[in-house]
């Protein structure tokens, strides 16, 4: 790389949550309105094929951070947590004399307890604070089932200490089990929850209800303790001490923030030399700013809820039409304040720095503080690309899907066909716009607060996503094991003044596992796996991406690429692996029949499946061998060879 600047150039990166490629005006959204990325972009490089390469928050972060694809960083999907021992960005440019600083989401660990912790969690938090007299008959029951199976010691709240907290911590709870479990913090979709909610299902007839018997809660009980015992077996827990945990292995799960068990992260934190946390989303959102939040706006505090009297729900499930909560006491302005502190602190003579501003935005549930919240009317809003005769040709379980099959599915809480009718889906989508819209609006305040200290100049911007959504699309919603545009294809703008060219559009394929190549490149930093290689090997290459700097400057032109995207869906027991290339993408899904195979070109919505096309036949053939290939080439020599034997 030769760059005309002289000094090593200051990063800030960054990254909104399940955004896709075309809900930016700059990407051809003529009803939302985003000036301040349209700047970036207007400035900078825009990569217009850019995609995870794992449509989930955990999987499609820990590539950015690290350049390996999935099954080589082993994040395969949510619920894994990154291994510290890999290299990562942060990391590589600490080491290299950057001040290194994080600001909001970073999601490389557990957002909750695994389950054999969160039982522990919830026998200590019930024995210290039930509050209702449901919570407190479940903590008996609880204690005596761990009493029979672990010999329970009789205080298992010891050395706990609790802190008031938000009520109605989700607002999900449609029984008063999952109410109780909520109430401390064991969010409906976790584990340790369903686990509870199955053991009731399977004890109680006409299970949910509001009531138990001294009959059901003995059933009960009896079905907790086979379910409980089963799963204590597989982890070798014989004794209560056996589920305790340090609170410092899971310092993302809410459990823990929520119970005052943690008050910051560890520092440093996968390289970040400091940091300021957010975990969650929109009323779900903890971490270091709602404890800010609680002391410095008790009041904006309490408008967090949904039910907070002065919100006004929306028609759907997930949605609030008007948020009362006031934008300076928002978790995307205290991201932002955090950030601009982190600037003003920053000189022109100081170190080079490298700045991680994550916003939890946007991502269900749906809600933005006004005038956002409403700025956009539903009617204006286009449906969602589909057709009544997908199902026919898609594979089998986007049916399961719809009809509501798998409550577990990343981000389904209710079935989600009645969620991406016309009407629902519009309202969806007219608040998400919003949540973008105020997004935008805060990009905006820290790239001033750039501009402000001088530093402009000097630093590179960039705008990435981890995934987009699917909005309806093809009849489905929010994240999984889909392989559609809508969820696969984000945005990705890289701007630095009189280095990169301005304006300029790639449409090469690009993925989230070119961005630490890039970014190495482009700081002078080598990379943590370079050996001495003599001129007569030829293996494959280090990363499976590759530095795109040549594209950034005009150096090289764009040219044919393609990438692979790995998903492991263990709640439909399906691991589908997909090929995007310059024109084609296909999807196979291994020891079955089906899979997906659409012409970009052509098809551009993806409306025409053309796997079982006997005149496709031979174009299927040819990219199961470039998917093949691609899986290879992209597999990365590390380590290294050293030497000949």
């Amino acid at each position: 790389m030769c760059m005309t600047s002289n000094s090593t150039p200051n990063v800030v990166c960054f990254v909104a949550d399940q955004l896709r490629y075309d809900h930016l005006e700059c990407n051809g959204n003529d009803v939302v309105d985003t000036p301040n990325i349209n700047a970036l972009a207007e400035s900078g490089v825009s990569f217009d094929r850019t995609y995870t390469n794992n449509p989930m928050c955990m999987p499609a972060r820990a590539t950015m951070f690290t350049g390996r694809n999935p099954h080589r960083h082993g994040v395969r999907s949510n619920g894994v947590h990154l291994r510290e021992s890999l290299p990562n960005i942060p990391q590589q440019l600490s080491d290299a004399g950057y001040r290194t600083h994080a600001a909001g989401k970073l999601h490389l660990h557990l957002y909750t307890l695994p389950a054999p912790q969160q039982v522990s969690h919830i026998a200590a938090e019930l024995s210290e604070r039930a509050e209702t007299e449901f919570g407190e008959r479940l903590g008996q029951v609880l204690d005596e089932v761990l009493r029979d199976l672990l010999e329970c010691p009789e205080d298992l709240a010891a050395g706990r200490e609790s802190v008031g907290s938000h009520e109605g911590f989700s607002n999900r709870g449609d029984n008063l089990l999952l109410q109780t479990l909520e109430r401390i913090h064991v969010p409906k979709w976790s584990d340790g929850a369903l686990l509870f909610q199955e053991a009731a299902a399977e004890a109680v007839s006409g299970w949910p209800t509001d009531e138990l018997s001294e009959a059901d809660w003995e059933a009960f009980a009896e079905e907790l303790t086979a379910r409980l015992g089963e799963m204590f077996e597989t982890v070798d827990a014989t004794a209560y001490d056996d589920l305790s945990f340090d609170p410092a292995e899971f310092p993302e799960a809410r459990e823990v923030w929520e119970s005052g068990l943690l008050s910051a992260l560890p520092e440093p934190f996968y390289g970040f030399e400091t940091t300021d946390f957010t975990g969650g989303h929109v009323n779900e959102i903890y971490g270091e700013y709602k404890r800010w939040l609680q002391t410095n706006h008790p009041d904006a505090y309490e408008r967090i809820s949904f039910d907070h009297p002065d919100n006004v729900r929306g028609d759907t499930f997930q949605v609030l039409r008007e948020w009362s909560l006031p934008a300076e006491a928002h978790y995307n302005h205290w991201i932002s304040d955090r950030s601009i502190e982190f600037l003003n602190e920053q000189d022109e003579d100081d170190d080079p720095f490298f700045l991680w501003c994550s916003y939890p935005d946007p991502h269900n549930p749906y809600a933005a503080p006004e005038p956002w919240g409403s700025m956009y009317d539903p009617d204006d809003v286009e449906l969602p690309t589909r057709s009544e005769a997908e199902f026919d040709a898609l594979p089998e379980f986007y049916r399961d899907v719809y009809e509501g099959d798998f409550f577990q599915l990343q981000g389904l809480y209710t079935d989600p066909g009645p969620e991406v009718q016309a009407e629902a889906i519009k309202e969806i989508i007219a608040v998400t716009y919003g949540m973008v819209s105020y997004l935008d609006h805060e990009v905006g305040r820290v790239v001033d607060a750039l501009e402000r200290n001088g530093l402009r100049e000097d630093t590179i911007v960039i705008f990435l996503s981890d995934h987009g959504e699917m909005m309806g699309d093809h009849w489905m919603i929010r994240k999984g094991p889909f392989q559609f545009e809508g969820l696969l294809r984000v945005p990705m703008i890289w701007s630095w003044p009189g280095e990169f060219q301005a304006g300029k559009r790639v449409e090469t394929v690009t993925s989230h596992e070119d961005l630490l190549p890039t970014m190495l490149d482009l700081c002078g930093v080598t990379s943590p796996h370079a050996v001495y290689e003599p001129s007569y090997r030829n293996g494959p290459e280090t990363w499976p991406g590759e530095s795109l700097v040549p594209l950034l400057t005009g150096e090289a032109d764009p040219r044919d690429r393609s990438t692979v995207v790995e998903t492991d869906e263990d709640y439909l027991g399906i691991w589908p692996r997909t090929l995007i290339n310059d024109r084609y993408k296909l999807t196979v899904y291994p020891e079955q029949d089906y899979g997906e195979l659409f012409d970009l070109h052509e098809d551009p919505a993806e409306l025409h499946n053309l796997w079982d096309d006997e005149d496709a036949e031979s174009l299927k053939n040819r990219l199961y061998r470039e998917l093949l290939d691609q899986l290879v080439l992209q597999e990365g020599a590390v380590p290294s060879r050293r030497n000949v034997a």
